[in-house]
């Protein structure tokens, strides 16, 4: 996708909205050496979305975390899953991460506030799909429940 030329006015103004949606709207006259780990990721989330991407792809974001912050993290592909439109492929080996992504919907009220809610996690999990590989192969591919039910000794030694 090529970007579009903006002015040094509206850049400003795009750096300031992705900062406040990754919420980090006080780091803007901060130095790269000046964020945490956790920032850091958070900036990297603000840069991928610049363009308005339909699709994200999330390598081990959650990784050496502390759950606070891996928390965060989700939150934030969460929201974008469900207030923006925006689908991710998100790799990683924290299963607490996964079953966040997996059970969990963003929703935003009338005053603009977003809120998590796991009660209507039947449409999350039907809308997530899970694939395991081992020594380059897929060995699992399919839904939640497939996932928990399946008789692959290797998925059922990996999810305990």
């Amino acid at each position: 996708m090529e970007a579009k030329r903006q002015s040094p006015e509206e850049m400003e103004t795009t750096v300031r909205r992705l900062l406040r949606f990754v919420g980090l709207a006080n780091a803007f006259d901060k130095m790269p050496s000046e964020l945490s780990g956790g920032m850091r990721r958070r900036v990297a989330i603000a840069r991928a979305v610049v363009h308005r991407p339909s699709i994200v792809l999330y390598d081990e974001p959650t990784a050496g975390l502390d759950p606070i912050t891996s928390r965060t993290i989700c939150d934030l592909v969460i929201a974008l899953r469900d207030l923006e439109g925006v689908s991710s492929i998100f790799v990683t080996h924290d299963l607490a991460a996964a079953a966040t992504l997996a059970s969990e919907m963003a929703l935003r009220d009338a005053a603009g506030n977003v809120t998590f809610r796991s009660e209507d996690s039947d449409f999350c999990l039907a809308n997530t799909r899970f694939v395991i590989l081992k020594d380059g192969q897929i060995i699992f591919e399919g839904t939640d429940e497939s996932l928990h039910s399946t008789e692959d000794e290797y998925v059922r030694e990996f999810l305990t």
